[in-house]
């Protein structure tokens, strides 16, 4: 049987071209474009404004950085970043690789070197150029260190701080002409095939004195590794042990909330504080 289409209900525009909205494509562009400046205002203008102004209001120091200043008003540094100490007087902080020389918070990072890595443990050396008397091109000059790795951290950590270790073979074979130690020749030591040079320490060794933090800004050191350098700190600046585990506990951050993390020393800040109560004692390496 036959259907008869023509008496099928169907709208009478059924099958004719959709009809476009009122105003049509320029109405579209119109929405759109108010939507995008009044999300741009509210994104880019007033949200920023509101979590700035409440910042300064609440939290007007850590939102300005932690800065630290001296008694001129100089800023001379972050309580969240850490800086580089090496006289005997200050306490030292734990290595860095951010920038060519550590610390620098435009180049944050780590090494990238996994715990297996020949090069984290034992280091490596690199060979320099010297200009050429003669003109021409530069010529070959001694190995420098290329990166230190934690075993040349060990022996020097071990040697400020008077920890006694083991080494074999001696290290009376590895001194320059004045008697100190060739880093590069510890390091070449450390990778001979024939009569490897190994280090043990007769006390553990704090991890975080001989290795980096994943950002290398890390202003702190475990309680552990301040109490280690404390003795060589006080003996350099002359004060008593016990002055110098004071101000230690004075900047010791605890956990964050309590339970995140461990304790830990600010070194920038224990350093100032040291430079405050012996300042005769301090030198150029202050921060």
């Amino acid at each position: 049987m036959k259907r008869d289409e023509t008496n099928l209900n169907l709208p009478s525009d059924f099958g004719s071209p959709a009809k476009e909205a009122p105003g049509g494509m320029l109405a579209h562009l119109r929405i759109s474009i108010v939507a995008t400046l009044v999300l741009a205002v509210i994104v880019c203008g007033l949200y920023p404004v509101v979590v700035w102004g409440l910042s300064q209001l609440i939290f007007h120091d850590k939102a300005n950085g932690s800065l630290i200043t001296d008694k001129d008003g100089k800023i001379i540094g972050s309580r969240l970043l850490g800086q580089n100490f090496s006289d005997a007087k200050y306490f030292h902080p734990r290595p860095s690789a951010a920038g060519n020389n550590g610390y620098d918070p435009t180049a944050s990072g780590g090494s990238n070197l996994g715990p297996t890595s020949s090069k984290l443990i034992n280091g490596t050396t690199k060979p320099t150029t010297q200009p050429n008397p003669k003109g021409g091109d530069p010529i070959p000059g001694p190995d420098a260190v290329d990166y230190d790795g934690i075993k040349l951290r060990i022996v020097h950590y071990c040697i400020d701080n008077n920890i006694a270790f083991d080494a074999k073979p001696s290290l009376d074979k590895f001194k320059d002409a004045k008697g100190e130690l060739d880093d590069v020749k510890l390091l070449k030591a450390f990778v001979d095939d024939k009569d490897p040079l190994t280090i043990t320490p007769k006390q553990p060794i704090p991890a975080d004195a001989v290795t980096a933090s994943g950002s290398g800004l890390d202003p702190h050191i475990s309680i552990e590794n301040a109490n280690l350098q404390a003795k060589r700190v006080a003996e350099a600046r002359k004060l008593a042990i016990d002055t110098v585990k004071k101000l230690i506990a004075e900047n010791t951050d605890s956990a964050d909330l309590g339970i995140l993390g461990e304790p830990g020393v600010n070194v920038v800040l224990l350093n100032l504080a040291l430079d405050k109560s012996a300042p005769i004692a301090a030198t150029t390496s202050a921060p």
